[in-house]
């Protein structure tokens, strides 16, 4: 028995030694291995799939050890043949002769590739295509995980080992230079991508006999999936037969022996990584300078054309000119003589081109200084606060701005409300972005000038400019602010200022604050603060027994009956849409001593609403419309707020707020002890969840007189821009060599204007504020080569408006108010195009599919008493 275990032992031993020997990749001295290699590079769209195009590109080649140093050898490859043809039009086919002229050398230790060697004159494409070849060559030989330096970057590869065969997965792999790569931080506007590597080989007798390898990249619009690319590249190697080679050089040390071969040459060698790296383009097709494309593009950047398709596609144009420009290129434009009517759309371009050139130039043009001419940099602010990817050049600058303190107060304040929003965009990527010199500092100083100020609008202008940060370290300071400031406005915004943070990390701390607010357990709260309270409390989760709390206080609470009406009408309205929401009501509303009469028969006006503004496979456009009265049912807040949901994030698109206080009084009704309220009423607005400069549109008697007679009987724009939402740059090193550039880019054009007429004769107003925007979303995915010309390109295009119209009449009380919201068909146009073209090919493909949908049109439901109100004041509509 013991015998027989030792001659199975020894059998296992002798079994293993060769399994390992048939596993040793190695290039014998002397001899030259002959194989044949082809890749093929393919382009479609991700999603719908049509006509692929591409390159195949076929090679010969020979690989054999130079010279040896212990572990390391220097191996050379030399390709014999290469041709490419078209992967659309296999008759389509070139020599390739350029990639035989010069051969490549790489260091080679236990199937790692260390340094690459080739000629200085060797160009980047035909050295990314050898390196994408040598990168076929590291291979390990036993099973398990190791980092490694491909051609693709720096990959996690594992391997899998089945006897001769050998699988390679790579994973994680990371660009080695990522200068100029970006993406939006906001999930809703950025690009997923994806990707694979798999490699299979057949290797005996020391060699790899085979390999086989694919990998496969896309990009996918997170907004509209249907806007995609994927790109796949597929490797063969076959092991053809060996020969003898030359004999090693003699030499102390690689670069003795690397000296030696370049001996005599006009041009030494140069060492690479093996990395893909970028190659260095000179412009060759549709080259414009920027001031040129002013000339093509100036009549579709007027403010006529804003909310117009025309609008965005001529901002992106000029947009991609100025990301390639210098200083004195971008300040020619600024300054031309055919800018002059379209500064303020250029300022858009140049602030989202994002680059310290384009922020010079800026700066030559705009003035701080001037108290009255502030369009300039309004403009400049409102752009800065949507960038993408802002740099700390832009942080330093606008921190320099604030604390100037410039001249006009307007100016000011959006200063610091476009800081707040624009350390936002810099601190999303970033766990703690403190440990940065220029957001520590701002944080220092918002908090130290909010606690020295006196007066209401001082301490607002810092707290909504931390409402844009939405920096946790900011939490204590803005709930402080919302529970004891004497200032019911400061409350109010300082609990509106928490939308951007993280709140379910500090859920106790914050609800803690907010039901303090809404039960007004150590003061009294103006009626709008608790229900912003409310809100969060709703939104962010609270326990069973928490809102059961609530509920009762709608019950029996009925000093502010209007508070009571708006929260059974929220909690119906989240319910709707909330499961989780749904279950904890449903729970609270089991116990009959709640869910009775008292608590359902509210008799205030207030409301809230939640509808579909738009419903697609990919996402979901939502309008919420929340009013709040006062007890003699005049409007006191209302707001429109429109979100964007997908399965990756929800995003904030518009809140359009109006507020009104002391208005009864105006109209004789005011309540005891609110005669003496000073009325006033005003807009608030935040886009893309970034709070602007709200503005104010009468204060007092006299304002509002002022108002009713300066009042705009035709539309005023109140806002009008070109905003960057989609900005998505990346290099894609593909597992052959080959890079791969995906570029995305979208922008919102909009214009917000608005009318009004007032009759004090006939006491009744009616006002339309119309919201119209176009989008415009460009992105392409294609090989980044003079070379070889190959990708997909594809771009949506779309333009609407909706219409707000409010008609009142406070001919007698009550107030008779109607509320309308409608939109027009919507057409919306999505293109691809896909395309080869290579210097080898007398000619180019181009494939194009166009296709247009259209959407009806539609008025919004806004609620029951609405509609009754809307035809009590006009029975015929």
């Amino acid at each position: 028995m013991a015998g027989s275990t030792g001659v199975n032992l020894k059998s296992i031993f002798i079994f293993c030694a060769l399994f390992y020997e048939c596993f040793s990749i190695t290039f014998g001295p002397g001899k030259t291995y002959q194989y044949k290699y082809e890749t093929i590079v393919n382009f479609n769209e991700a999603v719908s799939y049509g006509k692929t195009v591409g390159f195949q590109l076929s090679t010969e080649f020979e690989i054999g050890e130079i010279f040896r140093a212990g572990e390391t050898q220097l191996l050379k490859v030399q390709v014999t043949t290469a041709s490419i043809s078209s992967f659309a039009r296999p008759e389509v086919k070139g020599e390739l002769v350029k990639l035989i002229k010069y051969p490549i050398y790489f260091e080679y230790t236990d199937g790692v590739i260390g340094r690459v060697y080739t000629s200085e004159v060797e160009s980047i494409f035909c050295a990314n295509v050898k390196k994408g070849l040598l990168s076929l060559f590291q291979l390990q030989e036993t099973e398990g995980q190791r980092d490694e330096i491909d051609v693709a970057g720096e990959c996690s590869a594992y391997y899998a080992v089945y006897g001769g065969r050998i699988t390679k997965t790579k994973q994680n792999c990371q660009n080695v230079e990522i200068a100029g790569e970006y993406e939006n931080v906001n999930k809703m506007f950025g690009v997923s991508p994806d990707n694979s590597f798999v490699t299979h080989y057949d290797t005996a007798d020391g060699i790899i006999k085979s390999a086989t390898g694919s990998s496969r990249h896309s990009i996918v619009i997170n907004a509209r999936p249907q806007l995609s690319a994927a790109v796949a590249a597929i490797q063969r190697l076959h092991y053809v037969s060996d020969a003898a080679g030359a004999a090693a050089i003699s030499a102390n040390n690689i670069k003795e022996a690397l000296d030696l071969i370049y001996k005599g040459e006009a041009k030494k060698y140069r060492e690479m990584l093996l990395p893909s790296g970028p190659e260095v383009q000179e412009c060759t097709e549709n080259c414009e300078k920027p001031v040129s494309i002013l000339q093509n593009v100036k009549e579709d950047l007027t403010s006529e054309k804003l909310s117009k398709i025309v609008s965005g596609k001529a901002y992106l144009k000029l947009l991609r000119a100025f990301r390639n420009s210098g200083k004195a290129s971008i300040e020619e434009v600024l300054t031309h003589k055919d800018s002059y009517n379209i500064v303020k759309q250029l300022i858009d371009v140049a602030a989202a081109t994002q680059t310290p050139a384009a922020h010079e130039a800026l700066m030559q043009l705009i003035t701080f200084t001037d108290e009255s001419a502030i369009d300039y940099p309004e403009r400049f602010i409102l752009a800065s606060a949507y960038t993408t990817h802002p740099g700390e050049y832009l942080l330093k600058g606008m921190l320099e701005l604030m604390k100037k303190k410039v001249p006009n107060e307007s100016l000011r304040e959006s200063i610091a409300l476009g800081m707040g929003a624009v350390v936002n965009s810099f601190c999303k990527p970033y766990g703690n972005c403190l440990e940065y010199s220029t957001i520590a500092e701002y944080v220092n100083y918002v908090e130290t000038e909010m606690k020295s100020c006196e007066e209401e609008e001082c301490k607002l202008l810092y707290v909504r400019s931390m409402g844009n940060a939405g920096l946790a370290k900011f939490l204590p300071s803005l709930l402080n602010q919302a529970l004891n400031s004497k200032s019911s406005t400061v409350s109010l915004t300082a609990i509106q200022g928490l939308r951007r943070m993280k709140i379910s990390d500090f859920k106790d701390q914050v609800n803690q604050v907010l039901k303090s607010i809404f039960h007004q357990n150590k003061r009294n709260y103006d009626s709008s603060v608790r229900i912003a309270a409310l809100e969060i409390l709703l939104q962010n989760g609270i326990s069973t027994g928490g809102l059961r709390n609530i509920v009762l206080s709608a019950m029996y609470d009925q000093t502010e009956f209007e508070v009571s009406t708006y929260l059974m009408k929220r909690m119906k309205d989240l319910s709707e849409s909330d499961p989780k929401f749904r279950s904890s009501l449903a729970v609270v509303l089991s116990d009959p001593m709640v869910n009775n009469y008292n608590l359902f028969a509210q008799k205030g006006k207030s409301s809230a609403f939640t509808g579909y503004l738009a419903e697609t496979s990919s996402a979901n456009c939502t309008y919420g419309l929340y009013q709040e009265n006062t007890k003699s049912g005049v409007m006191k807040k209302s707001a429109m707020v429109v979100n964007v949901l997908n399965k990756q994030a929800t995003q904030p698109l518009l809140t359009f707020g109006i507020y009104a206080d002391g208005i009864e009084a105006l109209v004789g009704d005011a309540a005891e002890g609110e005669e003496s309220t000073e009325a006033t009423a005003g807009l608030s607005l935040t886009m893309m969840d970034v709070l602007l400069r709200p503005v104010e549109f009468f204060r007092g008697m006299s304002g509002l007189m002022t108002a009713v007679w300066n009042a705009p009987s035709e539309p005023v724009s109140a806002l009008q821009g070109n905003l960057l939402l989609q900005d998505y740059s990346h290099k894609i090193h593909l597992s052959n060599g080959l890079i791969v550039d995906a570029s995305v880019l979208g922008v919102a054009s909009i214009d917000l204007s608005g009318k009004i007429s007032i009759s004090l004769w006939y006491k009744n107003s009616h006002s339309v504020i119309t919201n119209s925007g176009a989008l415009v979303v460009e992105g392409s995915l294609q090989i980044d080569s003079e070379e070889l010309k190959s990708g997909v390109r594809f771009s949506t295009e779309s333009e609407a408006f909706i219409d707000f119209q409010t008609d009142v009449d406070f001919a007698e009380m009550p107030v008779k108010m109607c509320l309308q919201m409608k939109r027009p068909p919507i057409s919306s146009r999505n293109s691809v195009e896909k395309f080869e073209k290579s210097r080898y090919f007398k000619k180019r493909l181009t494939i194009r599919k166009k296709r247009t949908s259209s959407t009806p049109p539609v008025s919004y439901f806004i609620n029951e008493k609405n509609s009754f109100m809307c035809t009590a004041m006009d029975p015929d509509q």
